[in-house]
């Protein structure tokens, strides 16, 4: 035990999946740290609680690292590793007798729960020792039905002489359910968790709606696009499909987003001209200065807004794989990657100097794969097409270039 914590004589614990931490949980802790003159407050996400044993939770180490980002600027705040690492299921009882060890017999020790756990808490592992063993703090939002709570605790306190405290916090209505839902919908989460927590979220791509398709959907989707497409390059479309894939099952990214965004990645291709400049309006697409000079390098942006708007697919990373399929952009993400190098190394496609360790490099190293690539692109316009090529090039060749070896 160090000095800092046989210092403490009040600690609450705050237990929760925490997928994701938000305001809520943080304004409750504080809450409580106010309203029982707390020293501190452990934070301790879950591991594999008993109650959500057949839920597919987050993995515990994003969870924990969440948690420590969103307590790391309240000094009274600590975030414990104690039941991610222990195995098998966690119960609150075995918790508590291990953070009583750590600081101490004399600590007194307050466990936040939410005011419904407090109906089911004689059904947990060992309930009367753990009514003697802390303080309860039943916590719910203002408004909520609490004359049968209220009983409750009061028989709960006289038949066990246990201590059961209750206290309304207002920002309990944010919920992490309603976050997840909230990111699967494409709506903004800001304010509603921390912006560490929101950031990280970002990075590494958590709770985003992931597409799943019947055979039934996966077929009409093939004969909509075959039907705006020449054999030729309908076979072409398919080769993408299948290196796309092949590279996806390597990377872990959802199969059925990557067939997505293959299959319409070339849809409006083939389209006359004049029909790629009404869609162009119709869809309101802004292209930059060399799109408009060289409109065929726009039925990206054009397939992508074929496949959002009479499809109905949304989501941010299918629609910018085929957007920026032909050239790139800056910060592509991997799904965007993977449709950009297997465009440039399917089966079909002729023969190119270059071709074979391309497609080798991304089954490895998308990254080193991408510069490959477009050092090729750059090469094939500009010396053997004697074109100009998009300025975007040049920036991305000078990012990817710290990945060649």
């Amino acid at each position: 035990m160090s000095i800092e914590e046989s210092q403490i004589t009040k600690l609450a614990i705050m237990g929760g999946t925490f997928d994701p931490i938000h305001i809520g949980h943080l304004v409750t802790a504080e809450e409580v740290r106010h309203e029982f003159n707390i020293d501190e407050v452990l934070f301790v996400p879950t591991g594999h609680p008993p109650h959500k044993s057949n839920i597919n939770m987050t993995t515990s180490e994003h969870r924990y690292l969440m948690t420590v980002l969103a307590t790391a600027a309240n000094a009274n705040f600590k975030v414990s590793r104690l039941e991610i690492e222990r195995e098998g299921v966690t119960y609150t009882i075995d918790t508590i007798k291990e953070i009583k060890k750590v600081y101490g017999r004399d600590v007194r020790l307050y466990f936040i729960t939410g005011a419904d756990a407090i109906h089911k808490i004689l059904t947990w592992k060992e309930s009367e020792e753990l009514l003697q063993i802390c303080d309860f703090v039943a916590v719910t939002r203002p408004g909520h039905n609490t004359e049968e709570l209220l009983h409750q605790i009061e028989e709960l306190k006289r038949t066990y002489q246990t201590s059961i405290h209750f206290l309304e916090v207002p920002a309990l209505a944010i919920s992490s359910s309603n976050i997840r839902d909230r990111i699967h919908n494409m709506k903004p989460i800001k304010y509603l968790v921390p912006q560490e927590v929101e950031n990280y979220i970002k990075k590494y791509n958590l709770y985003e709606y992931k597409i799943y398709l019947t055979t039934e959907e996966r077929e009409r989707m093939c004969s909509y696009v075959a039907s705006k497409m020449s054999p030729k390059r309908y076979a072409h479309t398919r080769g993408v499909i299948e290196m796309a894939i092949e590279f996806a099952n390597v990377y872990k990214i959802n199969c059925d987003e990557v067939f997505i965004a293959a299959l319409f990645h070339d849809i409006a291709k083939e389209l006359p001209l004049a029909e790629k400049e009404n869609l162009c309006r119709q869809y309101k697409i802004e292209l930059d200065d060399f799109e408009k000079r060289h409109l065929d390098l726009a039925h990206g942006k054009i397939g992508a807004a074929m496949l959002e708007n009479e499809w109905k697919i949304t989501k941010p990373s299918i629609l910018d794989s085929i957007r920026y399929h032909t050239v790139g952009r800056e910060e592509m993400c991997d799904l965007e990657k993977v449709i950009y190098l297997a465009d440039m190394t399917e089966e079909g496609r002729s023969p190119y100097k270059g071709k074979e360790q391309i497609k080798s490099l991304a089954l490895y190293d998308l990254n080193r794969a991408m510069y490959k690539a477009l050092y090729s692109s750059y090469n094939y316009v500009t010396h053997l097409l004697g074109e100009e090529i998009h300025p975007i090039t040049f920036k991305l060749l000078e990012h990817y270039k710290q990945y060649d070896l």
